[in-house]
């Protein structure tokens, strides 16, 4: 089976998928259109004053929360995509069938994931640009792909390694991502009575949140992008990747 096949069927069976992300990146877009029509100043952005005028706190928080879930919108893109990679075809017992042709399943997989990585990209590329446009009037440069990318790297290996073993990987990796999410927050905090030797093991373990935080600050402060915090992230998925590669060969279909 050719590479150019592989890409056709994955598509066509992430079809739903794609077309579900692409109807929640249209709502976001509609809603940023939506804001800057009603609250939007004359040179860009939105003001906040004008905002309370209009709808009161809840307004604001509404829009606090859009704003929060649209910097995220990489993780929730990467998770439907990529959930069930290899789990969702064992239960279905097409995997079986992958053993009888005449190619690789890993390298099947491996390109699988690298074009359901690349379409959350791409869906994550037209949204956080637009949305930064329609409300702000300019957006955020490179700073906003590379985010984007960092997210896709980290919780697409993550969710890749999981779905080798188990059939909630998506929803492990969503667990894994609020518990480092968490971790992170209180250990920047300094909220944390247990040894520093024992918090960097655990952060070491959990996804990368202390690198993606750093990406978001350049995100959202327009500040040069911190290429090491990048580079962190990008080797945490190459680690996972390469477990995913071992698990796969030791696991039974």
């Amino acid at each position: 089976m050719s590479e150019l096949a592989i890409v056709g069927l994955t598509l066509r069976a992430a079809q739903r998928r794609i077309l579900a992300l692409l109807a929640f990146a249209a709502l976001f877009l509609a809603a940023g259109a939506a804001a800057r029509l009603l609250v939007g100043a004359e040179h860009g952005g939105v003001e906040i004053d004008r905002l309370f005028l209009v709808g009161g706190y809840p307004l604001v928080s509404a829009l606090l929360l859009l704003g929060w879930l649209l910097g995220h919108f990489p993780l929730i893109a990467t998770l439907v995509l990529v959930a069930g990679l290899v789990s969702g075809e064992r239960a279905d017992g097409h995997a079986r069938l992958f053993y009888v042709r005449p190619v690789s399943p890993l390298r099947l997989y491996a390109t699988r994931l690298a074009v359901l990585g690349l379409q959350a990209f791409l869906i994550c590329a037209l949204l956080l640009p637009g949305f930064d446009l329609l409300l702000l009037g300019e957006w955020a440069g490179p700073a906003t792909l590379v985010l984007i990318a960092a997210y896709i790297l980290v919780y697409g290996s993550l969710t890749a390694l999981l779905s080798v073993w188990t059939r909630g990987d998506a929803w492990i990796a969503l667990l894994l991502a609020i518990l480092a999410l968490v971790w992170d927050a209180l250990r920047r905090a300094q909220a944390l009575a247990i040894p520093a030797g024992v918090q960097d093991f655990i952060s070491f373990v959990l996804p990368p949140q202390a690198a993606l935080f750093r990406l978001e600050g350049a995100f959202a402060r327009v500040q040069p992008i911190p290429w090491d915090a990048f580079a962190y992230a990008a080797g945490y998925a190459l680690v996972m990747l390469g477990f995913a590669a071992l698990s796969f060969a030791h696991r039974e279909v």
